[in-house]
């Protein structure tokens, strides 16, 4: 009896380890899996409120007049979902966290690195929009230079990828001067599939020739009634010269959205009309060359952002009905920042001149 409950025991002793040694497998395995769920990336980005920043010291004119007070160009936080962000997103029950679909974001086989040039693109190209209107406002003579054709992204199928890259500028085709888009497209027009021509290119402040054929567009990509091409997504590059001359040091920032509140820095900083009159004012929308100011998207986030931040007065713009959500947000965070419509730079130029 003795030597049966020996064995009885060590049985049960060897079962216990056993199951010990299966739970600590089970343990490392499972925090494995929640730990590689980390680097697993979805379809989805992330969105969330930002803040309101100063553009002081940011956006500087040569000489300028001091402003008195604070202009503010809101952010919002944007970012590829893992699989937790995607749960708190769609569950946290933040109705100013959301989900937004990467083809809402990105173009399609647009690559990390493409993305982030096309929305330093737009940051500078509003830069340059926000200047010209700015100093044209303010009596001054901006000059526009168009330097070429800024290629943003090659689609990875077509045969320019293999000489092209995001980032390159065409300045030249077949030895006639490129100066925008418009020009590109003039003298493409007439090409047909599997026509080869040469692009004069400007890559790392060295020029240079490459060798490009025409060619059929993938089928997710055929647009504008086009179906053929070079396969590039292009912007146009402009400079804008200026006298006295103004420098932006806004980082980690994208996209087009503060040209109009950098548009209001610099002409404040040209004229001594004190426009701000220290108040602290946020804002958002984009800035046409002509002064239009363009939607943005995001305007909810925008408005939680600005109110955090302490902001008295958001510009809205009142495209795609902008101002009527932002008006709404502010209803519902109890804001009491005064929300003002605006559809041109006039608009808030006039607006901040007749009100205290």
């Amino acid at each position: 009896m003795q030597v049966k409950t020996i064995i009885h025991k060590m049985g049960a002793a060897n079962i216990l380890q056993r199951k010990k040694r299966i739970l600590r497998w089970v343990i490392l395995v499972s925090v494995l899996i929640l730990l590689a769920l980390n680097f697993v990336r979805l379809p989805y980005y992330v969105q969330s409120p930002g803040a309101a920043q100063s553009m002081a010291g940011t956006v500087k004119v040569a000489g300028g007049h001091p402003v008195n007070g604070e202009y503010r160009l809101v952010y919002i936080y944007l970012g590829q979902a893992d699989v937790y962000q995607y749960l708190w997103a769609k569950y946290g029950g933040n109705k100013y966290v959301t989900l937004v679909n990467e083809n809402q974001v990105k173009i399609p086989n647009e690559s990390d690195a493409a993305y982030n040039l096309r929305q330093e693109n737009y940051m500078t190209s509003a830069q340059q929009s926000a200047a010209y209107v700015a100093y044209k406002a303010a009596g001054k003579k901006p000059k526009l230079i168009k330097e070429g054709v800024l290629i943003l992204d090659v689609m990875p199928s077509m045969p320019s990828a293999k000489v092209l890259k995001p980032g390159d500028l065409i300045i030249g085709i077949e030895n006639k001067k490129i100066s925008s888009t418009g020009d590109l497209e003039a003298l493409l027009k007439n090409k047909k599939l599997g026509d080869r021509l040469t692009l004069t290119i400007s890559r790392n402040h060295q020029t240079k020739q490459v060798a490009v054929q025409i060619a059929k567009f993938p089928k997710d990509m055929i647009g504008n009634g086009k179906s053929s091409g070079i396969g590039i997504i292009q912007s146009d590059q402009i400079k804008v010269n200026v006298n006295p001359p103004v420098q932006f040091k806004i980082q980690n920032i994208g996209g087009p959205s503060a040209g109009l509140m950098m548009t209001l820095e610099i002409y404040d900083q040209l004229t001594q009309e004190d426009l701000a009159k220290g108040r602290d004012i946020a804002g958002t929308g984009t800035i046409e060359m002509n002064g239009d100011v363009g939607p943005i998207g995001g305007i909810e986030d925008k408005v939680v952002g600005a109110n955090k931040s302490g902001a008295g007065v958001f510009l809205a713009p009142t495209a795609d009905h902008e101002y009527e959500a932002a008006k709404q947000t502010a209803k519902e965070i109890g804001s009491h920042m005064k929300i003002v419509p605006v559809k041109t730079f006039a608009d808030a130029v006039n607006y901040l001149k007749r009100t205290k």
